[in-house]
């Protein structure tokens, strides 16, 4: 009886430490401290920790344009295609806010290039709002493919 209690314990303490832990790094990647975010990343923090909002970090990283936190991120296993609540990817971010660099990271760990959120826009389209030239052509010659057009 007193080794099932202290296992329970036991879990209970390691689920807190990790809650914990996935906290700090939601912190520490919207303030954009790479070092923090890689030092929670050995701990054992989740990489594919969502924020309360429901963003994944990976989302909020690439959105913030922090592209050695990216780095670390997917480096560390995040999925480079969790969308949040929307249906926004990493790379639809980085396409909207213009970091070309972000977007040519996300392109080469595999993010889908044709991914489309709630409303029907993938990193293609909203480059092309944004007017970020560059990476329309950028996602083009990774294969994107622009949405149909709804009447």
């Amino acid at each position: 009886m007193k080794k099932i209690i202290f296992l329970g314990l036991l879990l209970v303490v390691f689920s807190v430490h990790a809650m914990d832990l996935n906290t700090q790094l939601t912190a520490a990647v919207m303030a954009g401290k790479v070092p923090v975010v890689r030092d929670l990343i050995v701990q054992g923090a989740d990489v594919n920790t969502k924020n309360s909002a429901e963003r994944p970090l990976l989302v909020l990283a690439a959105a913030t344009g922090n592209r050695r936190t990216v780095q670390a991120l997917i480096a560390a296993g995040a999925d480079v295609n969790a969308v949040d609540k929307q249906g926004n990817s990493a790379l639809m971010e980085a396409a909207a806010f213009g970091y070309t660099e972000i977007v040519n990271q996300l392109v080469i760990s595999g993010a889908d290039v044709n991914l489309k959120n709630g409303a029907g826009d993938g990193a293609l389209e909203k480059a092309t709002r944004a007017g970020n030239e560059i990476i329309v052509e950028k996602l083009t010659a990774a294969g994107a493919v622009a949405a149909e057009k709804k009447e």
